[in-house]
């Protein structure tokens, strides 16, 4: 029927939500060239819709950006890490113990129990695979003592 219809709603919040058929920018800049009257009336919540908008994009920058320094931060400190380290490449177990934090030393003892609890595993896995590699070898030996 060609109607042109326009919603901009405000969550409690205060976050903005909009609706235009066949666009909220068509709409707007519509009524927005109209009468003086319909453009104190039409501009009003779109300003308010607009800088609203902008308050919130600002926001996600500066959220990003924060995380982005805090990611930069850490690429410095492992860039010292490896200068203090020199070219010789330290593992983890190999650490000084006496120089680790709480926290570091928790970890440490989070991965020698997950180390300790692979190596029983490991063995018995590889123990059933060569018994059961010798079975078939022992059924082929023939025996020194007759049957």
């Amino acid at each position: 029927c060609g109607g042109e219809i326009l919603f901009i709603i405000f969550s409690p919040a205060g976050k903005p939500y909009s609706f235009g058929h066949p666009s909220v920018e068509f709409v707007a800049k519509r009524f927005s060239n109209a009468s003086k009257h319909l453009e104190e009336t039409t501009d009003a919540p779109v300003e308010t819709y607009r800088k609203e908008r902008m308050n919130l994009l600002v926001q996600d920058f500066n959220d990003v950006q924060e995380q982005l320094d805090v990611i930069k931060e850490k690429q410095k400190e492992i860039a010292l890490a490896k200068r203090s380290l020199g070219k010789e490449i330290h593992h983890w177990w190999k650490a000084p113990i006496d120089q680790l934090n709480l926290r570091e030393l928790y970890e440490q003892g989070e991965r020698f129990a997950e180390f300790n609890n692979l190596i029983p595993i490991t063995r018995d896995k590889k123990n059933a695979a060569i018994s059961s590699m010798q079975a078939p070898m022992d059924e082929d030996v023939p025996s020194a003592s007759p049957p």
